[in-house]
Order: C-alpha cells, then sequence, then structure tokens
C-alpha cells in the first residue's frame, strides 16, 4: 500500500511544538477477538529481548503512550486498543497455545526524557516481549539496538527502516504515492482552483505534507492557487479566509491540527465563504459532537483503514464484520475509546503481534516474530485495513494505493465515493487522468 498516511503523519509533530512551548514557559489476527479484564500496571518477565523465547503460556506485552500532558487525549487510545483485542484474543486460547498480555502500560506524560526511561524500562526491568508505542516522542534507537519487536502509531519518519519497527499500515511515509489520490478527490468533487494551508516548516510533517502536495499537483497542472505553508498553529485564519476569497479558490486543503481546522471552519463560515474543505486531520467523533454544525459538508481522510460507520448493518450489511467485532470489543471493555482511531491503531498493532506468532510456529522468540512478520504480505487484521505488505513496508511503498473517503452529512461521518457496499477508493500513480483500479486481493470490501 502506498499510503503517505495524510492526516495521522503530522498531528504529533504539530503537537510536539505545542509541547515545547509549554514546557518553555493475513490478513494474520483474524483470532475472534474477549472476555478478561487485562491488567495494566503489573510487570512481567518473559526474558531478555533479543533471546527469550516464549516456552511459558504468556507473552508479556509493554507499552508507552501519551496519557497525561500536553499531549493527552491524542494518543491515549493506543493501549485500550491493544487491550481490549488481546482480551478478545485469549478468551479463544490465544496463538499457537500462548496467551498474549499487555502487563505495563507506561505514561511518557509528553515527555521525551520520561519515553526514553519508559522505553529502558519494559526492555531491561520488565524484559518484555514487545511494545506498543504511541508517543510524539518515539525515538527508534534503543528499540532497534534491543532488537524489540516494536507497534504502533506512525507520526513521524522514525518508524521507516529498520524490520523490528512496525507502524500501522506501513512504516514509510512517502507523500508523492499519494498525489494520485489527492488528485482523484480534486476531481471528484469538481475543484478547479485548489489552496493547501499549513504550518511553517518547524513542524516538518505538516509543512512536508502540505507543501509536497502543492507542488506536485500544480507540477501536474493543477491550478493551485493560494499555498499558505507558513499558518500560525493555535493562531486566526481570518486573514487565509480573506485570501481565500481573493484567490477564487473551490477547495482548501488543511494539513493542521482539529482545533485550528474548527476556527478556519468558523472564520470561512462568518465569512460567508462558499468553498469545499478537506481535512487531513479530523476523524473524531467526539469533534463531530461538539462543532457538527462547522463541519457540515466537511471531507475528511481515512487513509487505509475500515472507517468505524462501516459497521452499519442497514447501509454495507455484514460486509465488514471485523468492524462490527471490533466495535462490540470496544463498547464492552474499553467504552470510552471505542470510535478513538488510535485505539483502532492499538487493535491493528496487536492483530499484527498475534499474526507474527501465529506466523512463528513452534518457537517463538522476538526474532523469530520479527522474521516471520516480515513474510506476511497482505495483512488486513481480519477485514480491517487495506492490505499490508511487510516485505516491503519497512522501506517501500506498494501500489494501488488504498483510501476510504468521508464526509460529515447531517451531524453524522458518511463514507463516499466508493461503489455499491466498498469503502475504499484505489488508485495507481497517474496524477494527470486519476481512475480507481480494481482493488488489491483481500481488500475488505472489494468486489461487494
Amino acid at each position: 500500500m502506498g499510503k503517505s498516511r495524510w492526516y495521522r503523519a503530522w498531528p504529533g509533530a504539530a503537537l510536539m511544538a505545542v509541547a515545547v512551548v509549554a514546557a518553555g514557559c493475513s490478513s494474520g489476527g483474524s483470532s475472534s477477538p474477549s472476555t478478561t479484564a487485562a491488567p495494566t500496571s503489573t510487570t512481567g518477565s518473559s526474558g531478555s529481548p533479543t533471546s527469550s523465547t516464549a516456552t511459558a503460556a504468556q507473552i508479556d506485552i509493554g507499552a508507552i503512550t501519551s496519557k497525561t500532558g500536553p499531549l493527552a487525549g491524542y494518543f491515549d487510545g493506543l493501549a485500550p486498543g491493544m487491550i481490549a483485542y488481546f482480551n478478545v484474543l485469549d478468551a479463544h486460547g490465544g496463538v499457537n497455545g500462548h496467551k498474549i498480555v499487555m502487563t505495563n502500560s507506561l505514561d511518557d506524560g509528553g515527555s521525551p526524557t520520561q519515553f526514553v526511561q519508559d522505553a529502558h524500562t519494559l526492555i531491561d526491568q520488565d524484559h518484555v516481549f514487545g511494545i506498543g508505542v504511541a508517543s510524539a516522542w518515539f525515538t527508534p534507537n534503543y528499540f532497534v539496538s534491543t532488537a524489540t519487536p516494536t507497534y504502533g502509531y506512525n507520526v513521524s519518519a522514525n518508524w521507516a527502516g529498520p524490520p523490528n519497527l512496525y507502524a500501522v499500515g506501513g512504516s514509510t511515509q512517502v507523500y508523492a504515492n499519494s498525489y494520485s489520490t489527492m488528485a482523484y478527490f480534486i476531481n471528484k468533487v469538481g475543484a478547479k482552483k485548489v489552496a493547501f494551508i499549513s504550518y511553517g516548516p518547524s513542524i516538518s510533517s505538516s509543512y512536508d505534507a502540505c507543501s509536497s502536495y502543492a507542488t506536485g499537483l500544480k507540477a501536474a497542472g493543477y491550478d493551485v492557487v493560494l499555498a499558505d505553508v507558513g499558518a500560525q498553529l493555535g493562531g486566526s485564519y481570518s486573514s487565509d479566509v480573506q485570501r481565500l476569497q481573493q484567490s477564487g479558490a473551490q477547495l482548501v486543503v488543511t494539513c493542521m491540527q482539529a482545533t485550528d481546522n474548527i476556527t478556519l471552519a468558523r472564520d470561512i463560515q462568518q465569512y460567508g465563504l462558499k468553498i469545499k474543505q478537506f481535512w487531513l486531520n479530523g476523524y473524531d467523533q467526539a469533534l463531530l459532537n461538539q462543532y457538527g454544525s462547522l463541519m457540515q459538508g466537511v471531507y475528511v481522510d481515512n487513509v487505509g483503514e475500515v472507517p468505524f460507520q462501516a459497521a452499519d448493518s442497514a447501509r454495507f450489511g455484514n460486509t465488514y464484520a471485523a468492524m462490527q467485532t471490533y466495535l462490540a470489543a470496544m463498547n464492552k471493555y474499553e467504552p470510552g475509546f471505542a470510535y478513538n482511531s488510535v485505539a483502532l491503531q492499538g487493535w491493528l498493532s496487536a492483530a499484527l503481534i498475534a499474526a507474527g506468532v501465529k506466523a512463528a510456529g513452534g518457537t517463538v522468540t522476538p526474532a523469530s516474530v520479527i522474521r516471520a512478520t516480515n513474510s506476511i504480505t497482505d495483512f488486513t487484521a481480519g477485514g480491517l485495513s487495506a492490505p499490508v505488505n511487510w516485505s516491503v513496508s519497512h522501506t517501500g511503498t506498494t501500489f494501488p494505493d488504498c483510501t476510504s473517503f468521508i464526509q460529515v452529512q447531517n451531524g453524522k461521518y458518511v463514507p463516499v465515493f466508493a461503489p455499491g457496499k466498498q469503502v475504499f477508493i484505489c488508485l495507481n500513480r497517474n496524477v494527470k487522468n486519476p481512475v480507481p483500479v480494481t482493488p488489491p486481493p483481500g481488500t475488505p470490501g472489494a468486489g461487494s
């Protein structure tokens, strides 16, 4: 899959700036996911990360997330998603005789120093088998040097390369691979003049995304009439709205955090500007619950994951039974995180751990799980994401690029554009004339 992780790639970087300011002042994993409350604070001992063999019945997993501090609320869902998956998995006997348990979930408090300390705690003291990570402060060095299987939420380029780092959906970020997907969207909504708004270079992932799209699409012949790639984090956007009016833009694409998207939408509404909006960060039920009137008609991108709304049996039947299973488990065990995108990242991460353990067979060590996982070429977590080829997804990407587009309609998120009961639009590299292609084998909903 060639996705660039549009709305997922940069929010952590944007929030890092906030934190710095504050401080300065097989579809593997198809096992039926739940029945037991999972521990989150006791420690385990599966042996050293480079040589342990999971001969015992239990495989211990740790987690590091930002539960408190400036980043709380953006990254705290990963551990609940992993715990819910393990509960369901273990209720059905685990994998190859092994139960997988979250034995220690640590909080980095939005601090890079604490993140490093937490990593040493889990690896050196608890001797966990693998680790889930959702933090803007993720640095790969110690995880790589200890060959610890590491899974989680990709908010930086730090995940790319090493064979033991598994960011959900693929560890690379290549914006150019999604030019055709962005071009398809522009054509689909009939926008002849397009604008992009992001933060400046100091918030690199925001800047890199929108500046790359603006440059690439303009080179392909699209009329990019405005590219403000120096917007202020947490600022006013009235001047941008005035520039949008003057430019004649019919669509504005934003690479900003959700609260700034809301500010921009409010200014657009106050100025009476009629313009389509595409937010690369905004698929958030809590946000919609609070700002439904401002978000009416807004489009958001869900990259390569099945949207929560695909569980709607009235529209989709049981086409996306995996999403129905996910929501049922989350509502039972972690109800506060059921519609949390990072919790879904946690579930997908846990599913990949289970898939690697299963593929490793009789001798389960960190090394054998890494080798086995890297031979999985069609991972969908049992039907929750477009296929990921882990034989290449550490350093490269594959095509077609599959994305689910969502629009706010009458106060609800609604999957749009895909035919029938499908949710994914898949495209190859053609930017000038992007046309959907047949989804890869194994894509959830393909052909339905």
